[in-house]
């Protein structure tokens, strides 16, 4: 019998700004200052299975019926940004939540190469009744390694060194106010210049409006100093 496969790309979210620590503990990474979660629920309750008896108790094997995927979306934007730096972020962010909508387009088609999926719908093989549970949660997991791995993709596409900069030039341009960046661990202000300006020659320019919280030597810079960009 024939597997229906029905498909849900959900809703746009509305931003939730919250603390940045929830940022980085949703995110995994230390440096976030937005972040969107993508959740993939997959519904069983409309596939059918059938039984056969068999040596030391039964099997089953699915019959028909339709399988549920959707997607549900958030995103998070850190709370100490300015209102014009979250929304510069909601627009990056925009971008990761379209990709997750486009992904479920193609989901189908990649979901159906992993081995548990071709095993139960396409191979129709014959498991113990007491493996149900274990073979309803591996369906689940092999969806989800499928959006997942598209997702990586996406990603890799998505939030790159040039886009990244392009949120900071755009906030520097657009938004009132000193802009404000805390140095990292392995930052350089040649770095940070090429992040803000396009051109990593402008360090100075951070430098001089810097000296105070700097010090003498522009090339020993510290982690965790609040500095200001200059517009």
């Amino acid at each position: 019998m024939a597997l229906v496969i029905s498909i849900t790309k959900g809703s746009i979210p509305a931003p939730q700004v919250v603390s940045p620590t929830t940022v980085v503990n949703k995110s995994g990474n230390a440096r976030a200052l937005a972040y969107t979660l993508p959740i993939i629920t997959v519904d069983l309750t409309g596939v059918s299975f059938k039984q056969r008896a068999a040596t030391g108790g039964s099997e089953f094997a699915f019959d028909f019926g339709t399988l549920k995927i959707s997607l549900r979306q958030e995103v998070y934007i850190a709370s100490d940004l300015t209102a014009c730096e979250q929304r510069k972020w909601g627009d990056h962010e925009r971008g990761h939540v379209n990709d997750n909508r486009h992904i479920m387009d193609d989901l189908e088609t990649e979901m159906m190469k992993y081995g548990i999926m071709q095993d139960v719908f396409v191979n129709g093989s014959w498991y113990p009744r007491s493996d149900f549970n274990l073979i309803q949660t591996l369906i689940r997991e092999d969806v989800g390694n499928a959006f997942r791995a598209l997702e990586a993709v996406k990603v890799a596409a998505h939030d790159t060194p040039a886009e990244y900069s392009r949120v900071a030039r755009a906030i520097l341009r657009d938004c009132p106010g000193p802009i404000r960046y805390t140095i990292q661990r392995g930052d350089t202000l040649s770095a940070i210049a090429k992040h803000y300006y396009g051109a990593a020659s402008k360090w100075k320019k951070i430098y001089d409006a810097n000296v105070g919280v700097l010090g003498t030597n522009p090339h020993m810079i510290r982690a965790g100093v609040t500095i200001v960009i200059p517009k």
